[in-house]
């Protein structure tokens, strides 16, 4: 463990020592913290695409019969925080970031996206549809949707990316955060709102993994849990992808990380700290390189 330098004011004046004691403190926090592009992030606004028709109400509609209209008031347009790539010479990858129920997503996770030469967008779901937070938990007569809510806004995203200027629209990941991961693969889903989009994402990774939707999946996955994590069972991950193990089903590649953390500290949905080391940030970025999303072998 690295020593940290002890000051001494007795002999300095009070502002010196100050200075020194901070500057000591910045110099001595993590690199991750340095190199995260929040100089070069921009507050944009994802449009929020129309809801695509179902099969069945385009055949009422083809009948002549008539429909009822579709309840578009809880769509509405997503907040994001963009980070450009740094290379404009050519088109670069992409990643959407999801993040859990409560908008929280380790931030750190930022700076080796980037670095790995791909922009990033972070969008939050959770501000466009408060009403279906999942975090607040629903009941029978009132339940909450709001994964498949995300989902959508997921969707609206990566239509919305392929479009923009300087992105590849080929090589764009979804990397869902806890409850957001549920929501990354529901995106990906090949009888879910997926099906009806031109777009699709190139691969997924879900940290933390919280397993809520069928795999039967458009895009290559993996799946990160932890062991004995209460909020995010891995049981669940396993029991579907033994379930819905089909021969044209893309792969779904599943890691168990090793917290050592109590199950007192698990059961809440704070950051833990193997969610960002450099192990979690190899198997990740390796994984994203293995299918075709980085321009750059940069290590984490």
């Amino acid at each position: 463990m690295a020593k940290h330098r002890v000051f001494q004011c007795r002999r300095r004046s009070f502002s010196r020592c100050c200075f020194a004691f901070l500057a000591a403190a910045f110099f001595t926090l993590p690199s991750s913290a340095h190199s995260a592009p929040t100089e070069s992030s921009q507050k944009i606004t994802v449009p929020a695409q129309p809801y695509p028709l179902s099969g069945l109400r385009q055949r009422l509609i083809n009948a002549g019969k008539e429909i009822p209209t579709v309840d578009n008031s809880l769509q509405f347009d997503i907040p994001g925080i963009y980070y450009p790539p740094d290379d404009t010479s050519m088109p670069a990858g992409a990643v959407i970031i999801i993040p859990d129920c409560d908008d929280r997503f380790p931030e750190e996770w930022v700076a080796p996206l980037h670095k790995a030469g791909l922009a990033v967008l972070r969008i939050s779901p959770g501000q466009a549809h408060p009403s279906q937070s999942y975090c607040t938990a629903g009941t029978l007569d009132n339940p909450k949707h709001g994964v498949t809510y995300w989902a959508f806004d997921a969707l609206s995203a990566l239509a919305y990316l392929a479009h923009y200027p300087g992105i590849d629209p080929e090589r764009i990941a979804i990397f869902g955060y806890g409850y957001g991961a549920a929501a990354a693969q529901f995106a990906i889903y090949r009888q879910g709102h997926a099906k009806r989009f031109k777009e699709r994402f190139r691969t997924m990774v879900g940290l933390r993994a919280q397993c809520m939707s069928e795999m039967d999946n458009f895009s290559p996955a993996l799946l990160v849990t932890l062991e004995n994590d209460p909020i995010n069972p891995p049981a669940w991950c396993q029991w579907r992808m033994d379930r819905d193990l089909r021969p044209d089903r893309a792969p779904v590649k599943f890691e168990m990380l090793q917290t050592g953390e109590t199950l007192e500290k698990q059961a809440t949905r704070s950051f833990l700290k193997i969610e960002t080391t450099a192990d979690t940030v190899a198997l990740i970025l390796n994984f994203l390189r293995e299918n075709g999303m980085s321009t750059k072998d940069n290590k984490p």
